[in-house]
């Protein structure tokens, strides 16, 4: 896998190979650049040139996703989320990044740090197959993290939209038996 910070001005891809896996890569062209895959419920595999994190959503009543460095069970970031999608990503030290939907429909995302954009995260979840683009900002491609940030955005991103359908599901079954 190649470094995201070296192909960072390159059309970046994410890409659901099957339907039947919650397995996504991120592709550069014909290049591997990243991977996620779902291990169980909500606790994910990350992985980037060099570098291994999972994240996992724990908590219901303050719900958060921890990142940590595979094979690790000290936090390297925790995101909180907020309820009407996106939230703030605190590091240890003090670092703060914040994710939003860009749009009404929830198609475009992004990662900012101080109000600036960083990662622009573009979707589209189809019924049966997720499928995104990756903008790195240019300044972005010195950001700390940056892979990491491209990875846990994607996952937050489809955390969010299986949420929403549960949601729409759960509401269309009350209206039908209501």
């Amino acid at each position: 896998m190649r470094p995201i910070s070296e192909i960072a001005g390159q059309e970046l891809l994410w890409i659901q190979p099957s339907a039947r896996k919650r397995e996504h890569e991120l592709r550069a062209g014909d290049d591997l650049v990243a991977t996620l895959r779902f291990q169980r419920g909500s606790l994910a595999d990350a992985e980037s040139a060099g570098a291994h994190w999972t994240f996992k959503r724990q908590g219901f009543w303050q719900p958060r996703v921890t990142v940590r460095t595979a094979g690790s069970d000290d936090d390297l970031a925790v995101f909180h989320p907020r309820w009407v999608g996106g939230g703030t990503l605190e590091f240890p030290d003090g670092r703060v990044v914040r994710l939003s939907s860009a749009n009404f429909w929830q198609s475009e995302w992004v990662w900012q740090d101080n109000d600036k954009p960083v990662i622009v995260f573009k979707g589209r979840h189809g019924l049966i197959k997720a499928r995104g683009a990756v903008e790195i900002q240019p300044d972005a491609i010195a950001f700390p993290d940056l892979a990491m940030l491209v990875l846990l955005g994607w996952y937050l991103i489809l955390l969010h939209a299986d949420d929403s359908a549960a949601a729409t599901g759960a509401a269309s079954v009350a209206a039908i038996t209501g």
